[in-house]
């Protein structure tokens, strides 16, 4: 029985998209006013894998807490809600930009200023927590990447 349940857990870890599989591309946080008290980080996900990954969080000392967030269109209007986990199909991507997907950081511990950078980790079902580096940049200065 012990051999089965290790070689079951073997399988499981071998099928399950590693860190190497997962890509964060152009990971950037949009420059912020001088008192404001939230922001927003943006990044393209790539997953290289054969397998669905789950985007379950994502963390960052920027903030008192961080969130993934999209729009919702209700009745012709806009609403901004939390997401608890996002799919990622097998050799797909994700983009996180403005007006879309995006992870807001709730309580700034100060201004995001352009220029800086912001440690971060996002925690995936599979591949666990990636650390990613999100460099602060001023509105208006990125353009959406073309995919």
């Amino acid at each position: 029985m012990r051999t089965y349940a290790a070689a079951l857990v073997a399988l499981l870890l071998l099928s399950s998209p590693s860190r190497s599989e997962i890509l964060l591309e152009h990971a950037w946080a949009q420059a912020s006013p001088p008192k404001a008290v939230v922001g927003r980080a943006f990044v393209t996900i790539v997953n290289q894998s054969d397998e669905t990954e789950h985007l379950m969080g994502v963390s960052t000392e920027a903030a008192l807490s961080a969130e993934i967030s999209g729009i919702r269109i209700l009745q012709n209007v806009p609403n901004m809600r939390r997401l608890f986990n996002i799919d990622i199909p097998p050799h797909r991507s994700i983009v996180f930009a403005p007006g879309s997907y995006h992870i807001l950081l709730r309580n700034l511990r100060k201004p995001l200023v352009a220029g800086d950078r912001i440690d971060g980790e996002l925690m995936f079902e599979h591949a666990g927590a990636i650390p990613v580096e999100f460099q602060v940049e001023a509105a208006g200065q990125t353009e959406l990447p073309a995919r």
